[in-house]
């Protein structure tokens, strides 16, 4: 055979050999499917990979037969024959990519698989962990301390299986993307389903017990606090009868005894409900209980009510010898003391009526505090007469009655004097209301007449007056016309004030004449807003706006001068340098609100027939908004390359030369670039196929979170 026959031979059997291989890898490239069939495909996965000896040998055949002829070949042949080795060799390189890739695709996969099959029987294991625990039935504690343990144990299982409700989400992702992968019927949405059902029934059993150990850890507290509670009050109760014990044969203070020992017994009395109560409570929390606990719950509370009635027993009985010394003292001495509680109540109520000072710039409010003073006190008249009489009744009895003589005395002086206040404050109140009511019209009619004689003048010659002092002149009574309508309303409302003080027929007549002044007012007032508005678009002097749009041109240049100054400078390399840029850009930063106050006033002005200066004007616009962007943008950009410096030194050591520092920083711009360019590399796979061989073990899948798989992806 000659040497040509031998190297095509040889080339033919290589490319049958690959041809036969990658027909075998078709066959295999596959991800769906039970998990079984994925195992036999990467055992078949696995023995192709075997034999790529075999194939490099075939591969080598080919060079060495084809090295003996390119020596005695001509050019032509020579040519052709390049091209042949280059062919195949392309073929090997794509059999070696699609063996080792196909066999990652599966591998990977069946990783996946297994890794979530670990997950999930630790979750299962966790489940069955925690539905023993929740499937003991409650049992009954001793007491409150052990049933807080009891409702801590369980409120502790509850979060755990809150905590685990992320753990069951991730595994539901996971068979969702090992679905998606391997469409295998044993990890459908109807496998999601049944483990979240399962954790949701353990959720709610498990809150469920907890809804009920706090329902009783509540109910046998709010117990113990009540119980507590009357037990305090109980004691409170005993050393309150002990001091009435110790004074009961001191019959100076048998009145006051007495009274103590009827409220203590009141009170006493007054808490059997509550004492009930709590019985009620206690029957409520003892089925709840051990029977060792109700046991004690049952002797607490017999006790508590033994206390109870034997103190409720001793005041009834110590009241009994108080009341047969107190009965003779008790006739005389009750009219006393109604007479000096009717007293009291007369100073209190006369205490009450004084009339305080009262704020008379609101005159209706002072004036029905007058009148409703004056009614009060005149109604207590004929319970002073009264007194009068109990008291000369009182003393054909008794000349012991000093004390209290001195008291009604002073009570009537009293009523004297509070009477003779309000009726003193009712009339001045009333002269000056009706002072005020004249005095307001008459000045209404003033300034009516000064603002008629105003608007009369002409426009053409204000007879004489500058059209700004003629502009003030119509600020001043513009003001003055706002002080009168806050007087003109306030008088509007006091009708029923009016009415009280002058009389029907002359409160229709002063409230007539207010209604004319208001119409008079608001009518004179408009004139005098319309002539203002006249003399001010005769008045403006577009010079100044010219001006103003000058001074903010020639300020906007300058600053943005000097923002240029700062971003053309060469890059700071020293502390220093990057310092004074940093202040440079920071008293820019200052300048800014000035700026843009005169921008606001140039905005605001109002001119007419200026259609130049508003061109200058939105021109002045848009370069005062593109230099704020550049002053913005520059900061920014300064503070991260500030950033980026200080990362730099952090990862370089003290021993570095000067040299390679500033090297580093030249280098910057170029690393940010070339991190762009892998960014766009980790981002182009995602837009092909999503199943593709050639692009399940890229780089960018390297990232792909597991469940518990540490180490590098498997290609």
């Amino acid at each position: 055979m000659s040497p040509e026959e031998d190297f095509g031979t040889s080339l033919e059997n290589a490319e049958r050999w690959m041809r036969m291989i990658l027909e075998r890898l078709q066959a295999s490239d596959n991800v769906q499917g039970p998990k079984a069939a994925l195992e036999n495909r990467l055992k078949e996965t696995e023995e192709i990979l075997a034999e790529e000896p075999e194939g490099r040998l075939r591969l080598d055949t080919v060079l060495v037969k084809a090295e003996s002829l390119l020596q005695d070949s001509s050019d032509d042949k020579k040519q052709e024959i390049h091209t042949a080795l280059k062919h195949i060799k392309t073929m090997w390189e794509d059999t070696q990519v699609n063996m080792v890739h196909c066999h990652s695709r599966i591998e990977w996969v069946l990783l996946h698989w297994s890794e979530y099959l670990k997950a999930r029987e630790d979750y299962f294991f966790w489940l069955l962990n925690i539905k023993r625990k929740l499937d003991f039935d409650l049992e009954s504690q001793l007491g409150l301390k052990e049933k807080k343990l009891q409702l801590s144990h369980h409120t502790i299982l509850l979060t755990n299986i809150l905590n685990q409700a992320a753990l069951l989400e991730r595994l539901v992702q996971e068979l969702g993307s090992l679905f998606a992968k391997t469409k295998d019927e044993t990890l459908n949405e109807e496998a999601e389903q049944k483990l979240k059902a399962e954790h949701e029934a353990l959720e709610i059993k498990a809150k469920k017990k907890v809804r009920v150990l706090e329902a009783i850890v509540q109910e046998h507290q709010q117990y113990t606090d009540n119980r507590e509670k009357f037990q305090s009050w109980l004691h409170s109760m005993k050393e309150k009868y002990n001091d009435c014990n110790v004074h009961k044969d001191n019959k100076d203070h048998v009145e006051g005894l007495l009274r103590e020992l009827r409220e203590l017994n009141d009170t006493v009395s007054s808490k059997e409900g509550e004492l009930d109560n709590l019985q009620a409570q206690a029957k409520t929390v003892i089925n709840n209980t051990s029977p060792m606990g109700a046991e004690r719950i049952a002797r607490d509370l017999e006790e508590l009510r033994r206390d109870w009635d034997n103190l409720r027993l001793k005041c009834q009985q110590d009241q009994g010898p108080l009341e047969l010394g107190l009965r003779s003292m008790l006739d005389y001495r009750s009219r006393a003391e109604q007479l000096e509680r009717e007293v009291t109540e007369l100073q209190d109520r006369l205490q009450s009526l004084d009339l305080q000072p009262l704020d008379e710039t609101d005159l209706e409010t002072a004036w029905h505090k007058c009148l409703m003073a004056r009614s009060s006190i005149l109604a207590e008249e004929p319970r002073v007469e009264e007194l009068q009489l109990k008291l000369k009744e009182l003393c054909r009895f008794s000349q012991n009655e000093e004390l209290l003589s001195v008291k009604v005395l002073n009570a009537i002086r009293e009523y004297k004097r509070v009477k003779g206040k309000i009726v003193k404050k009712c009339s001045q109140l009333a002269v000056r209301l009706r002072c005020s009511s004249q005095e307001l019209l008459q000045e209404f009619q003033q300034w009516r007449s000064s603002t008629r004689n105003l608007l009369h003048l002409s426009l053409d010659t204000k007879d004489g007056m500058l059209i700004s002092t003629y502009l003030q002149h119509i600020e001043n009574h513009l003001a003055r016309s706002n002080q009168l309508e806050v007087q003109l309303d306030r008088f509007q409302g006091l009708e029923g004030v009016l009415c009280s003080i002058y009389g029907k027929e002359q409160t229709a007549t002063l409230e007539s004449e207010l209604r004319d002044a208001v119409q008079q007012r608001e009518f004179l007032t408009d004139s005098l807003f319309q002539r203002r508005r006249e003399l001010q678009v005769n008045d403006q002097d577009p010079t100044d706006h010219k001006l103003l749009l000058k001074k903010f041109e020639d300020w906007l240049k300058t600053e943005d001068l000097k923002l240029t100054n700062i971003l053309t400078a060469k890059s700071p390399r020293s502390s220093r340098e990057r310092k004074s840029r940093k202040q440079g850009l920071k008293v820019l930063h200052s300048h800014v609100p000035h700026g843009q106050k005169i921008f606001e006033a140039l905005i605001s002005a109002e001119f007419s027939s200026m259609n130049e200066e508003e061109k200058q004007l939105e021109d002045l616009r848009y370069r005062w908004i593109l230099y704020k962007t550049k002053l913005r943008e520059a900061g920014q950009l300064l503070l991260q390359g500030q950033n980026e410096v200080n990362e730099f030194r952090k990862q370089t050591s003290g021993g570095i030369c000067h040299y390679l520092s500033r090297a580093c920083c030249a280098a910057l711009p170029l690393q940010l670039l070339l991190l762009l360019l892998l960014l766009l590399a980790f981002l182009l796979p995602l837009i092909e196929e999503q199943d593709s061989c050639s692009v399940v073990n890229n780089f960018a899948r390297s990232f792909y979170l597991t469940l518990r798989y540490q180490g590098p992806p498997p290609t």
